[in-house]
C-alpha cells in the first residue's frame, strides 16, 4: 500500500438514514506508480491498466471512519462495490 497513490473524489454520502447513526463516506480512486487501477475479476481484485472502454471497470474505494473501534487509531473500513463490499 505504500506505493498506492490516492486522488480524492470528495464526494459524502450518507452512511444511514438513522441521525445517531450518519457519518460522511469518501470516494477515493487508488492507483500505483505505474498507473494501474483497481478492478474485479472473477470476484479478485486486480491491478491493470484500463483504457478506452475498459476504464468504467475501475473500482472506487469507499472509505469511512471506523467510530466503534478504538477511535484513538483512527481505524477505518474500507469497500468496493459502493461499499456493498469490503476489503479486508
Amino acid at each position: 500500500l505504500a506505493l498506492l497513490f490516492l486522488c480524492a473524489e470528495a464526494e459524502g454520502f450518507a452512511l444511514c438514514r438513522a441521525p445517531a447513526l450518519q457519518t460522511e463516506v469518501f470516494q477515493y480512486r487508488l492507483w500505483d506508480v505505474n498507473q494501474k487501477s483497481l478492478y474485479l475479476r472473477d470476484d479478485q481484485l486486480l491491478a491493470g491498466h484500463l483504457q478506452g472502454a475498459n476504464a468504467a471497470l475501475e473500482e472506487k474505494v469507499f472509505w469511512v471512519p471506523n467510530r466503534a473501534f478504538e477511535p484513538t487509531r483512527l481505524p477505518v473500513i474500507l469497500g468496493i462495490r459502493h461499499g456493498s463490499r469490503c476489503l479486508s
